[in-house]
C-alpha cells in the first residue's frame, strides 16, 4: 500500500496511490506499507531511486543499512512494535530522503508511525518539508521507545516492592514458589522488550548520526539539523535509561532466585529437622523390634512401656535442644 501526505490549506491530506497514479504536487512523505513490486516500481519510476529490497533492509553490517546514492540517502533501523503484548517484536524499517518527499519502507505497523500520523493531522506544520516530516517521524518512533521505558521502569518497581515485601499485602506480595516463579517469567518478559528496545536505540544512533552528517553535507535546513541534535540526546538520555533498567532487571532476578534456594533451604530443613527427631527412637525400635531369643527386656513386665518413653524421650530431647539453639 501507498500512502502519500501532503501539507494542503493549513490541512494534512492523505492520498493512497496506486501503481499508475501519478506523484501529487507539494507531497512531503511517502509511506509503503508492505508495498508489492508493482508499488515499488512505480515509486522507482516516480522519483528515480532503487527500493531496497526486504532482504537487503535485514542485513547487518552498517555500509548495507546506511548509504547514499546520488541525492539520495538510504537509512534503515530496527523498529520495536507489539510492545504491549506477550512477544514485542522489532522490525526493520528504511527511511529514503530523497530531493522530492521522505519515503518510508516498511513490513510491519508499528504504533510510533500511528501516533505521528494522528498528531501531524493536528499540526500539519509537522510536514513542512521531507526533512521535517523525516524528523518528526524519528521524533514519534523515540518517544514511543521512551514511553515503553518508562512503563518498564513502572513493572521494575511494582515487582521490586513485591519481592522486598514493601506492600505487605497478601494480594502482592510473593509468598510462595509458585508466585516467585511467575516473578521470573515477568523479569524475563521485561529484560526482552528492553533488549529490543535497546537495539531499536542502537540503530536509531547510527542512523542519526549519519543523517547529520549528510543534512551537514547538502546543507539540510538549521532547523532539521537542530532538531536532529536533540533526537541524538534524546537517544543518548534513553540508552542510559535501557542500561539502568538491565542492571535492575538482573539484580531482581538474582534477588528472586535468592528467595527460591531460601524457600528450598526451609523445606530441606525441615525435613532434616524430622529424620533427626525420628532417628533415636526409630534406633530403639529397631532394636527391640530384634528376634533374638535371649532378650532380657522382652521377659519385663515394664518392657514394653519402657521402651515407648525412651523413644518419646529420644525424639523430645532433640528436638528441645534444636528450639534452645534457635535452629527452628
Amino acid at each position: 500500500m501507498i500512502t502519500a501526505y501532503l501539507p494542503q490549506g493549513g490541512q494534512l491530506q492523505r492520498i493512497e496511490l496506486t501503481p499508475t497514479s501519478t506523484l501529487p504536487e507539494g507531497v512531503v512523505w511517502i509511506d509503503l506499507l508492505e508495498p508489492s513490486q508493482a508499488e515499488e516500481k512505480a515509486i522507482e519510476t516516480l522519483l528515480g531511486i532503487e527500493v531496497p529490497t526486504r532482504e537487503e533492509m535485514q542485513e547487518i553490517e552498517i555500509s548495507s543499512r546506511l548509504y547514499r546514492e546520488g541525492d539520495a540517502s538510504f537509512m534503515t533501523a530496527n523498529i520495536l512494535y507489539h510492545a504491549e503484548t506477550p512477544q514485542p517484536r522489532t522490525t526493520a524499517v528504511t527511511f529514503m530522503r530523497t530531493p522530492r518527499a521522505t519515503v518510508t519502507l516498511r513490513y510491519a505497523d508499528p504504533q510510533s508511525f500511528r501516533q505521528f500520523v494522528a498528531r501531524a493531522q493536528r499540526q500539519p506544520a509537522l510536514l513542512a518539508s521531507p526533512d521535517a516530516a523525516l524528523c518528526g517521524i524519528l521524533d514519534a518512533v523515540i518517544d514511543r521507545a521512551a514511553d515503553v521505558l518508562e512503563i518498564g521502569s513502572k513493572d521494575l518497581d511494582t515487582i521490586s516492592r513485591n519481592i522486598f515485601g514493601y506492600d505487605k499485602t497478601p494480594d502482592t506480595q510473593p509468598d510462595d514458589e509458585s508466585d516467585l516463579e511467575d516473578v521470573v517469567r515477568k523479569l524475563g518478559h521485561i529484560e526482552d522488550l528492553n533488549s529490543r528496545i535497546r537495539d531499536s536505540l542502537l540503530s536509531l544512533t547510527r542512523l542519526i548520526a549519519f543523517l547529520t552528517l549528510t543534512m551537514a553535507e547538502q546543507r539540510g535546513t538549521k532547523e532539521s539539523r537542530t532538531w536532529l541534535k536533540t533526537l541524538a540526546r534524546d537517544v543518548q538520555s534513553l540508552n542510559e535509561q535501557a542500561a539502568f533498567l538491565a542492571h535492575k532487571g538482573n539484580f531482581l532476578l538474582d534477588a528472586t532466585l535468592g528467595l527460591i534456594n531460601i524457600q528450598q533451604t526451609k523445606i530441606i530443613k525441615i525435613f532434616s529437622v524430622a529424620a533427626t527427631v525420628f532417628l533415636p527412637p526409630t534406633l530403639i525400635a529397631s532394636i527391640y523390634g530384634m528376634n533374638f531369643q535371649h532378650m532380657p527386656e522382652l521377659s519385663w513386665p515394664v518392657g514394653y512401656p519402657l521402651a515407648i518413653l525412651m523413644m518419646i524421650a529420644s525424639a523430645i530431647l532433640p528436638y528441645w535442644w534444636f528450639r534452645r539453639k534457635g535452629w527452628l
